[in-house]
């Protein structure tokens, strides 16, 4: 597994996130896995080298992912994802986050979120605990560039980013209430 030395994670991880979070979800052909991957991170990060990131084959490889159902052409194989797999899943799922979130921080983000109930409730409760921490710091940092451009254009620019953090905060604090009463 590669993550820098903040242990936030490189592309090429965060694509393994989302094949083996996908595969968390349910079992799933190999072609129909590789689009989703593109599709999701198309949509979020736009067309990018980055996360061209290494063939899912790897995964049957690294014995992250197993063929449950073989087919002539391997596209239509189905896979599952190994225990090895779950393991590593929940180890990326830990990574940590870095501020401010740029397009890859934003991904990761959003695959913590989309696959979060994957995770054991108290590894539930880290992951929400350090988003809320990553959108304190973005909302701070805005702030604190309000404050010093006052009157100028671009503080009501960042009113906005402040504004959508308050939000985000909000949902965050809700989410982990609803997890500590479940």
């Amino acid at each position: 597994m590669l993550m820098y030395g903040d242990r936030s994670l490189v592309p090429g991880e965060a694509v393994r996130l989302l094949a083996l979070g996908a595969l968390m979800e349910k079992d799933c052909r190999y072609g129909d896995l590789a689009t989703e991957i593109r599709f999701f991170t198309q949509r979020i990060v736009g067309p990018s080298l980055d996360l061209l990131g290494s063939s899912l084959e790897l995964l049957r490889i690294e014995g992250l992912a197993d063929a449950v159902e073989h087919a002539e052409n391997d596209e239509r194989a189905l896979l599952r994802i190994t225990e090895s797999g779950r393991s590593l899943f929940e180890d990326l799922m830990s990574a940590q986050l870095r501020a401010p979130i740029n397009d890859v921080g934003r991904l990761v983000l959003l695959l913590k979120l989309r696959f979060l109930t994957y995770l054991p409730k108290e590894a539930q409760e880290d992951q929400l605990d350090l988003l809320s921490d990553i959108v304190r710091t973005e909302r701070a940092r805005a702030a604190e560039l309000v404050k010093e451009f006052g009157e100028h254009p671009i503080a009501d620019w960042l009113a906005i980013d402040i504004e959508q953090a308050d939000r985000r905060i909000t949902w965050l604090e809700s989410a982990l209430k609803k997890l500590s009463v479940s």
